[in-house]
């Protein structure tokens, strides 16, 4: 931890928070992640022992707690109210991000289990028909397990990387970038579909509804807000 050396309690709280990608270890944990290899999925891009160094860093701090999980020698963590309190600054974080640091960001990698996570976070149940929804996404750029679901079920969506068996009521087929695109804001689903960008097989209700059922980034909106888990 780099001491600034100020009596600021800005410096206090960056000298803990910017530390390499320990904002987005943070992040991760308020969507959801509680396994490191969850954390390691959505953040392919950290080393297994830089990843292992935040997590024992921000358990030090009083930020997250490690708990005994399910199984030998596995653990859990979990954001602790200091870990919680973080949520607006996340918000504020990513909110002065998409107004002011946006140029180039869709172009940048996505991973698509994170992508779909987010769909699927942001899907708008209410916008659907009250029996379970099965979408199957196509990702026409992604070699190893290119179809994905997201499943509503009980009035919930949750992401799968396996086809369990139900029927599948809306096709999607479109590449990760411009499902990106499409996630914060830059483009428009139905604009995406004339162009040819994305495919969608679908009865009428479904296509004709699909702006308001297949929502998007939350930080496209005047009021995002992480909200711990």
């Amino acid at each position: 931890m780099f001491d600034y050396g100020e009596a600021c309690p800005v410096s206090m709280a960056t000298s803990v928070l910017c530390e390499r990608w320990t904002l987005q270890i943070i992040r991760e944990l308020f969507l959801g992640a509680t396994r490191y290899s969850k954390i390691q999925k959505f953040i392919p891009n950290i080393s297994p022992s830089l990843l292992k160094t935040r997590l024992r860093f921000l358990e030090e701090q009083g930020i997250i707690l490690r708990k005994k999980g399910l199984g030998k020698n596995r653990f859990e963590y979990h954001l602790t109210p200091s870990g919680k309190a973080l949520g607006p600054v996340l918000t504020e974080l990513g909110r002065w991000g998409m107004c002011y640091t946006n140029d180039g960001m869709t172009d940048k990698h996505n991973t698509a289990s994170g992508l779909m996570r987010d769909f699927a976070g942001a899907i708008n149940v209410d916008a659907l028909p009250s029996c379970d929804v099965v979408i199957q996404f196509n990702l026409t750029d992604i070699e190893d397990a290119p179809k994905r679901y997201i499943n509503v079920r009980n009035g919930a969506a949750e992401p799968c990387l396996q086809d369990l068996g139900f029927d599948v009521d809306v096709y999607i087929t479109a590449t990760v970038p411009t499902l990106t695109k499409i996630w914060y804001g830059e483009l428009d689903i139905h604009k995406a579909i004339d162009e040819g960008l994305v495919k969608v097989v679908a009865p009428p209700l479904f296509l004709r509804n699909i702006r308001k059922w297949l929502g998007i980034s939350a930080f496209t909106t005047p009021n995002p807000r992480f909200v711990a888990p």
